[in-house]
Formats: structure tokens, C-alpha cells, sequence
């Protein structure tokens, strides 16, 4: 069964519809196995939405791919990632050196993009510091130590042509792709609708099987979990008879998968309201004590990367209750606590702070 799920992240080529390849590229040792590439037939050439990690088995699966349709990658021209993640962006600038193809991003991308682009180590150290405002110092820990263990180097993310604002068309030949702002799982994720071919290339927004993590990227997103609410609002009706995500398989029913991932998170909504204590609870203590992944796995149980994922999402949710009214926050030393409010809707225990209530 675990097979037959992951088949659609095997290493080939698959011709979705007529002009539209999907080429999986290999994550190694990330739990989505893959990310798909799609290369789009097009005048003159191909675009490529999304390309995979800057590795070389990244390169190798997309020039195989291109060699299995004649093509080399100077047939690239052009490269559409959906949002700045290195999965989706990583390989971008090799491509563009190899193919001279244009490259574009979402404009709400663009702080997070130049942040790592002018100085990776501090948007690193920005990660870390978010962390610590959530009260995740051990989730800190962990994240240093792995850093240590495997001296990865920085990502350098290449500069784009130009950035898109959503609703743009981008043509080839004959048949065009209106972008779609879509914010939340990054401030500029962006999709690609195919009207003519009734084709929606949903990036990160809307996947098969799994939820998207939560506003990652810098600066803090003011609100990622209602922007992405309503961006799943905004795609759920488009005339797409077909979806094309960035992990897993082609899929239909476009309306009743957005209607899953907003069921999800109004649940989710609930759980994290009922997981703050009496005396307020920080997104660490949150994440710590909900069930994560479909497997319902402890807290404990994931890898440090995950574990910061999880304390991110926690955060959202808890700042959409503190919008809504349903909590309170209380900010000491630079650390975030949510409270429970009393009846009469004012935060309980009332207590003050060096830096007072908030929300």
C-alpha cells in the first residue's frame, strides 16, 4: 500500500495531456520523496513550473526528461516557480544559466527571496529567533545541532526577471496561463490555471494527500493560515477538471479537496483552542500536545525540521483565535502566550506583562 502511494514519485516521465509532462525529481531523505517539474509544450519550446532542489540528482531526472522529448534544456524558455521554497526554486538558476530561459516569482516572495539572497546566515538565525518567541528553545537545539552535524551550506537563491501579482497571462503560442495569487503557504505562492485545457498547476496550495506547512519564509507572515483560508476560497470554484500539485499524482475534484483542507484546519482550530491551559499555553506547548501528519505521530517522534514546521502551524492557528477573539496573547521577555478567555470574554487569568495584552 505504502508503495502504490509513492508511485507517483518514481523517477520517468508522464504525459498528463496532450503538451503537459510531469517529471518527479527526486527530495533524498525528505519525507515528500519528490517534487514534480512540469515541462509545457509550448512555441519555440517549454516552460518549466517548479524544478527541484540545486542537486545533481535534480539535474540528471530533468535532462533525462528532456531527452526523452528531444529536447535539451536550451529548450527552456522560460521558468515559472510557484513559490520561493528550494524544492520549487533550487535548481532555477542552473537552468536559467544552461537555457537563457526568463524566471519568475510571486512579488510576495520577494523579501524572503533577497533575505537569503544578501545574507543567508542571519535568515537562518531569523528562523531560530521565531522559535524562541514561540518558547521552542528545544526545538532550537536540535535544529543547531543538525546544522553542526551536517555542514550544509547556505541556499542562494537566484534573482527572478520579474515578479508576478496574480491574474497576469502568461502565453505560448497559442493557448495562455493565467496566474493565480494564491498567499499562504508562502506570502507569494502562486498557481498557473490552463482554461483552454481545463488544468490547474497548484504548486504547494492544494496537494492530494497531505496539508502544506504554514507562512515558512521571512518576514513573519501577519496571518498565513487565514491568507491561505482564503486562497483555497478563491480556487476552489476555477474551471479545472484537473490538478496538477507539486507532490503527488495528478488529481480531479478540485472543490472537494479544498473543502477538506478548510475542514482540516477549522478542526484544527478547535483542537489548539482546547489545548491551551488554564494559564496560558506558548505554540510550543501547543504542538506538544496535538497528534501530527495523517499517522497521527507524537510531537517527539519528529525530526527537528518537522518539529518546527509543527510549532509554526500551532502558531497560525493560534493567532486566527487571537483574531477572532478567542484568545488572548500575552507577550514577557519576548516570548508569546495565548490565554483562555473568560465568559465575559475578557482573558483569564488577568494578569499583566512588561509588554501588555495584545489581540
Amino acid at each position: 500500500m505504502a508503495d502504490e502511494r509513492y508511485r507517483w514519485a518514481e523517477p520517468g516521465l508522464e504525459e498528463v495531456t496532450a503538451g503537459v509532462f510531469r517529471c518527479p525529481l527526486p527530495l533524498p531523505g525528505d519525507a515528500l520523496r519528490a517534487v514534480n517539474a512540469y515541462l509545457v509544450e509550448a512555441a519555440g519550446g517549454f516552460l518549466l513550473i517548479d524544478c527541484g532542489w540545486d542537486r545533481q540528482e535534480s539535474r540528471e531526472g530533468l535532462l533525462a526528461a528532456l531527452q526523452r522529448l528531444g529536447a535539451t534544456t536550451g529548450s527552456i524558455v522560460g521558468i515559472f516557480a510557484t513559490h520561493v521554497h528550494t524544492d520549487h526554486l533550487g535548481l532555477a538558476g542552473w537552468v536559467r544559466d544552461e537555457s537563457g530561459a526568463w524566471l519568475t516569482l510571486g512579488i510576495g516572495d520577494r523579501d524572503t527571496e533577497v533575505a537569503f539572497a544578501q545574507d543567508p546566515a542571519s535568515a537562518r538565525e531569523s528562523s531560530l529567533e521565531r522559535l524562541r518567541r514561540c518558547s521552542a528553545e528545544d526545538v532550537v537545539a536540535r535544529l543547531v545541532n543538525l546544522r553542526r552535524s551536517t555542514e550544509d551550506s547556505p541556499w542562494l537563491p537566484p534573482r527572478p526577471d520579474f515578479y508576478l501579482v496574480g491574474n497576469e497571462l502568461v502565453s505560448l503560442g497559442d493557448f495562455e496561463l493565467r496566474v493565480v495569487a494564491t498567499p499562504g503557504h508562502t506570502r507569494g505562492h502562486l498557481c498557473l490555471l490552463d482554461e483552454a485545457r481545463s488544468l490547474l498547476f497548484s504548486g504547494d496550495h492544494v496537494l492530494p494527500h497531505i496539508t502544506p506547512s504554514l507562512g515558512v519564509e521571512l518576514p513573519l507572515h501577519d496571518s498565513p493560515l487565514a491568507s491561505f483560508m482564503d486562497s483555497l476560497e478563491r480556487v476552489r470554484d476555477l474551471p479545472a477538471e484537473l490538478v496538477l500539485p507539486a507532490h503527488g499524482p495528478a488529481f480531479s475534484g478540485l472543490a472537494g479537496r479544498v473543502d477538506e483542507l478548510l475542514d482540516h484546519h477549522r478542526d484544527r482550530l478547535k483542537s489548539c483552542l482546547q489545548a491551551v491551559g488554564a494559564h496560558g499555553s506558548s505554540a510550543r506547548d501547543v504542538a506538544g500536545a496535538l497528534p501530527w501528519t495523517r499517522r497521527r505521530t507524537r510531537f517527539s517522534d519528529l525530526d527537528p525540521f518537522n518539529q518546527m514546521l509543527a510549532v509554526f502551524e500551532s502558531e497560525a492557528h493560534l493567532r486566527v483565535l487571537a483574531d477572532q477573539g478567542r484568545l488572548g496573547t500575552e507577550v514577557d521577555g519576548g516570548r508569546a502566550r495565548y490565554l483562555p478567555r473568560s465568559p465575559s470574554g475578557d482573558p483569564h487569568p488577568a494578569r499583566t506583562s512588561e509588554e501588555g495584552w495584545h489581540g
